[in-house]
């Protein structure tokens, strides 16, 4: 059913249908793993009930010309091209939708064979994406929509897909799911304002309805079109919908179209706490920042003006039923210096259950119930990544540190620290809140140093997880550690590490280098077993110590040399001791030790206390140094780039930081989940996102539950 699209830049047209069958189902399992159902029998003929009437219906059928003794006219008896039937299935479509909509908006919904018209695929970071151009999609305008900017049809202006395929409906369903899902996954990251998506597909007599949200996917039993053509009408009435919510959109979140189809102004409409009702203007250069997972938070930042001129940020996400709202986290530290502070919140608001019908489970079902949130935030500045000298990374790092001893203080441990997670202050702002964390919806309530929740390996951000976190992979169940501050310490070293290898001192990327390229890439590795290996290499081997120096630029050695080696030299000694007490009490008990690493979270006190000196006398050496913060590092020469362009992300794309002409791409930060089993391909340097300046709500990377 899936095809590649020629007009894509993917090279997946090169793939054979087996080929390319498999990668779909792999897709699938890194995308939902098990969080796939099959619905009861009575699910699809219980939606889109309101849409028409049973008498609307008949008469349709009796005056039409489109249904005659029993089938639909259009539709082949005999085997025929699948052009033939795209052809035939797309006047179907029409004929319903004209029928049963005023004629002034018969140009709002049109069934379009998307093979024969030039279906345009938007470049996209994921790496668990497959460009395939569906067979017939609904083509759509209205406040939501808008076509692709160099092309007239793409995943921005449709409102579903419909697959084709001459035969009967198959006994395994994972391809059929795979290419749905594909669809589902461009869908939503192009319409950044969807809840749920919704298509068909259509196999020889019969259909299928497939439901994709952030709880994962559901599919119905086929039934066929020619028997039941009234749940069929019903189907395509509600793809067709013009009502936005029944498509799935928010319709919260409003776009003003301009003459050429593109969205000029939009608006976003929240409810405070107290009920009262706040209308935001969207700020359209900026954002939205999204991430490209299709199961999961579903993370959506939109940057907005108040009416009083002032920027801020709305977060909307989906938290499963069994995790705290990141909203009362954010109620509980109130005022805190160096940690994102809310302005309002809207919880409780829709849950994914509503959009479904009693599901039957397939083997390990994972399919957890989730429910939107909206949070309104004050707004900072950009991605640490976006740093200009070594003294304000610096001094963002050192206030993100002390902002995370504050957050343990109030029994509060992050989880998630990465370089998307700690973002720049306000310019001229305090020491304490010149570097800001953001994005609790991962952090934990502990009980002093130590929560009650073990490491995964699936939570947090590949790059920067500890290497306890990482060996959670291996360890005997009964001996996975509950998450501490120290792993959070831990992230810090890798961020910072990644910082100073893969950076100028004024934010460039550097230039290549194999050493540094080898390292950095290592700690991403996609398999966690892989990746400690290399991060314990990394601070137990004495030449890579040397290795990094040699590596670093040398505008960072004045003042960093002494803070990458003795950062180091912690977190070597937190992790070894760690090792060597995670089985204490196995051969006695048979079972941890009570307070297995008690005499490391002691410590808690003097560990900050180290760290922050660390900073501190950094960033005395920066000042001492007396560079000229104002003046560029030179970037190498810029090589000769190939004749095609640099596929560019989409505005409603997380967008990161700019890797300069020359620079060779540092990894991306893996998001990790339960079902993401395959290697990341590395992208290559034309495939780098590009800097934007302003506000940068940063939190795509992070899978956690």
């Amino acid at each position: 059913m899936p095809s590649t699209s020629s007009s894509s830049t993917s090279s997946s047209s090169t793939y054979s249908d087996e080929e390319r069958e498999g990668l779909l189902r792999n897709l699938v399992a890194q995308e939902l793993g098990p969080a796939v159902s099959v619905s009861n029998g009575a699910w699809t003929s219980s939606l889109y009930v309101d849409l028409a009437s049973e008498t609307a219906i008949k008469r349709f059928l009796s005056h039409s010309g489109e249904y005659k003794h029993g089938r639909w006219v259009r539709l082949p008896k005999a085997l025929a091209r699948k052009s033939q039937v795209r052809q035939s299935l797309s006047g179907m479509i029409n004929s319903i939708i004209r029928y049963f909509s005023p004629k002034e908006t018969h140009a709002a919904r049109m069934a379009v064979d998307a093979r024969v018209n030039s279906f345009y695929h938007e470049p996209t970071r994921s790496s668990t994406i497959l460009f395939s151009t569906p067979d017939i999609v609904i083509k759509a305008c209205g406040p939501s929509f808008s076509p692709p900017k160099v092309a007239t049809l793409g995943f921005s202006n449709i409102a579903a897909c419909v697959g084709v395929s001459l035969k009967e409906a198959p006994t395994d369903e994972s391809a059929e799911v795979a290419a749905m899902a594909t669809y589902a996954k461009h869908i939503f990251i192009r319409q950044p304002n969807r809840n749920f998506v919704r298509s068909i597909a259509v196999t020889g007599r019969k259909v299928r309805l497939f439901h994709f949200d952030r709880s994962g996917a559901q599919y119905s039993t086929p039934f066929d079109i020619h028997d039941n053509p009234h749940a069929f009408i019903r189907l395509i009435l509600g793809l067709s919908s013009l009502d936005e919510r029944t498509l799935g959109l928010d319709d919260t979140i409003q776009w003003t179209i301009g003459p050429d189809g593109q969205k000029v102004a939009g608006t976003l409409r929240t409810v405070r706490p107290d009920s009262t009702v706040v209308m935001y203007d969207l700020v359209m250069d900026r954002g939205p920042f999204t991430r490209t997972s299709l199961c999961g938070r579903g993370t959506t930042c939109w940057v907005v003006r108040t009416a009083e001129g002032e920027e801020l940020i709305v977060k909307d996400y989906w938290v499963a039923e069994d995790r705290p709202s990141e909203a009362r986290l954010l109620g509980e530290v109130k005022g805190l210096s160096g940690v994102c502070q809310m302005v309002s919140y809207e919880d409780n608001w829709v849950q994914t259950k509503d959009f479904r019908e009693e599901i039957i489970p397939l083997g390990d079902n994972s399919t957890r119930n989730r429910t939107k949130i909206r949070i309104v935030m004050k707004a900072y500045g950009p991605s640490i990544e976006s740093f200009t000298s070594v003294a304000q990374v610096l001094s963002a790092l050192r206030d993100a540190i002390a902002a995370h001893k504050a957050l343990l203080d109030r029994n509060i441990i992050h989880r998630d620290i990465s370089l998307n997670n700690i973002l720049l202050g306000l310019e001229d702002a305090n020491e304490g809140s010149r570097g800001v964390l953001i994005d609790l919806d991962l952090a934990l309530k502990s009980f002093g140093p130590l929560s009650e929740i073990p490491v995964d390996f699936r939570t947090g951000t590949r790059t920067f997880q500890s290497l306890m976190v990482l060996r959670s992979y291996d360890l005997q169940p009964a001996f996975i550690p509950e998450y501490d501050y120290l792993d959070d310490i831990e992230a810090f070293f890798w961020v910072f590490a990644y910082i100073v290898l893969g950076y100028t001192p004024d934010g460039h990327r550097m230039p290549e280098h194999k050493s540094r390229e080898l390292t950095v890439w290592s700690w991403n590795d996609s398999h966690p077993r892989h990746a400690l290996a290399k991060k314990w290499a990394f601070l137990d081997s004495p030449s890579a110590a040397y290795d990094a120096e040699a590596a670093m630029h040398p505008g960072w050695k004045a003042s960093c040399c002494d803070l990458f080696l003795e950062f180091r030299e912690f977190v070597h000694e937190i992790s070894y001791e760690k090792q060597r007490l995670v089985y204490n009490g196995r051969k006695e008990l048979g079972r941890p030790a009570p307070d297995r690493f008690a005499s490391l979270l002691a410590k808690v006190d003097e560990h900050y206390a180290r760290i922050l000196g660390m900073f501190d006398m950094a960033l005395k050496k920066a000042a001492k140094a007396g560079v000229d913060e104002s003046v560029s590092i030179p970037s190498p020469p810029t090589p000769s780039t190939s004749s095609s362009p640099s596929p560019q992300p989409s505005a409603s794309e997380y967008v990161e930081p700019k890797a300069t002409a020359s620079a060779t791409s540092l990894p991306p930060t893996t998001p990790t989940g339960g079902s993401l089993t395959l290697p990341v391909k590395p992208e290559t340097p034309a495939e780098q996102p590009s800097r934007r300046g302003g506000v940068r709500l940063v939190e795509e990377l992070s899978v956690g539950f």
